[in-house]
Order: structure tokens, then sequence, then C-alpha cells
């Protein structure tokens, strides 16, 4: 598949979405081919990863400020902006509702809507080469992406006030210290290290994936009781499961699992 914005490969399982282009992707350029590309995705039987990498282009999501403070200095509406929070929206739960594990990979730098973009993902890898600017707060509009959500989250409040209020750059080092990454990757083993995360989920059975997914995302909303009480329907999915009869074949035979035909992450 390919767009004018990215470029997505599907080998082995796992579809590598690469960002491509001349320069920083806006919002009007960038939308309806990312909710395309993430509902095609979604319905290929054949994905079961979703790997979303640099290409040409970092994650870097170009914010219209320029256009934005025309507009308000012209006296428009907020009408005006609200199709690009819509828009943004739907790409944020769209990967977040997403039934296939979504991992987002950079070696360059994070900014602007990119970081929102970028830390949406379930997993964020980074390479020691990687950097992170927050949004520009300057002109007075609020940090969307989903920010609000996911920084305080990943890594405080007071750190999250810090972060977007100095607007300053971090490296790698200091992003997976700090949380906003799950895991810095040196960059002579980069290619490696990151094919070796995702083939190694590409063959495990998707249920068990799916349903890590849902536990993780509820688990701050829940008590003990709860969870506990999901973990045993949870079990009980797995073990129906054609994929995860699969998964116990191959480990009693130390051989890589048999999928017989890509499977559903509810497949029973």
């Amino acid at each position: 598949m390919t767009y004018d914005n990215f470029d997505c490969e599907i080998r082995d399982g796992t579809a590598h979405v690469h960002l491509i282009g001349p320069g920083p992707s806006s919002m009007s350029e960038l939308s309806d081919e990312l909710v395309d590309l993430m509902l095609r995705l979604q319905e290929d039987a054949a994905v079961r990863v979703i790997l979303l990498v640099d290409g040409d282009n970092s994650f870097h999501i170009a914010e219209n400020r320029n256009s934005l403070s025309e507009q308000r200095c012209q006296g428009q509406s907020f009408e005006s902006l609200a199709p690009e929070l819509d828009i943004v929206q739907k790409i944020v739960i769209l990967v977040q509702d997403s039934s296939k594990p979504v991992v987002a990979a950079t070696r360059g730098a994070v900014t602007g809507g990119g970081l929102g973009f970028y830390l949406v993902a379930d997993v964020r890898l980074a390479c020691s080469t990687a950097t992170f600017t927050a949004p520009d707060l300057s002109c007075g509009l609020f940090p969307i992406w989903g920010l609000s959500f996911t920084l305080p989250r990943l890594i405080g409040p007071g750190r999250t006030l810090e972060f977007l209020w100095s607007r300053r750059t971090i490296g790698a080092a200091e992003a997976g210290h700090l949380g906003l990454v799950d895991r810095v990757i040196e960059d002579e083993v980069w290619d490696t290290e990151l094919a070796a995360f995702v083939d190694r989920l590409a063959r495990t059975p998707q249920p068990v994936v799916h349903l890590a997914k849902l536990a993780t995302q509820q688990a701050s909303q829940l008590d003990l009781t709860s969870m506990l009480s999901y973990e045993f329907e949870a079990q009980q999915k797995c073990w129906s499961s054609q994929e995860t009869a699969a998964g116990m074949a191959a480990y009693l035979s130390s051989s890589d699992p048999e999928f017989v035909t890509p499977a559903s992450p509810d497949d029973s």
C-alpha cells in the first residue's frame, strides 16, 4: 500500500508503515490517508502487528500555527479549528482501539503533532539518536493528540508540566529515564533489535496479545478483584483459541508456531 505520506509493506505478519515525503506532513495532507490506512490494516487478516517507523520523514506532523493565528486575529470562530480536532480524535481512537498491537519506533526528531502520534502507540521504542520536543504553547493553543492523557500517565503530572512549559528538547536517554519511551536501543543494533521484537510479537497468538492490550488499558480504572475476574475470563478465551493451541504445540516441539490461517484476535 502506497500513499503520499506513508509507505506500507506487509511481510511476515507485520505491516511496516514508513513516514515518507519531502518534509513534515500537515494535518490536511495526512488525515485522510492515515485514517484509511489504519482501517485497512485493521481489516487485513494477514496483519498481526502494525509498526510505525521513521522513513524519509520523522514523527513530525506540522502544527499550522501561522494559519490558525491569522484566522484567530481575523476574528474567525472556533469552527475553523474544530475539523482538525475531529480528525486528530479519530486517528488517536483508531490506534487505541485497534485489536492489533501498534508499535512506534523512531531514530529521529519527534516534534509537533508527531509527539502525540508517537505516544499513542501501545509500545514506544527509540534509538539512542532520537530526540523529543513538546508542542509549542507560545501562541496559547492547547496541546492535542491525546497528550493530556498520555503524558501524565507516562511521566507524571509535574514532569508533564515542566516538559510542556519549557518546550525543551530531550534525548533518548532522558526520555527512557522519564518513561516517555519504553525502551532505548543503541544505534548499532537498532535494525536487529527492532526486527526481533516485532517478529516475536507477530509469532505470539493474537488472542493473548489483544487481551493483554485491553487489560493494560483498563488496569488503572479497575480494582484488583475486577482484574482477577478479567484474567479468569481472558484465560478462558485464550484456552479455547486455535492460535493458542498452535502456540502450545510449538512450545512443546521447540519450534515456531504454525498458524493455519490468519485469525481474528478473538478467534475461538
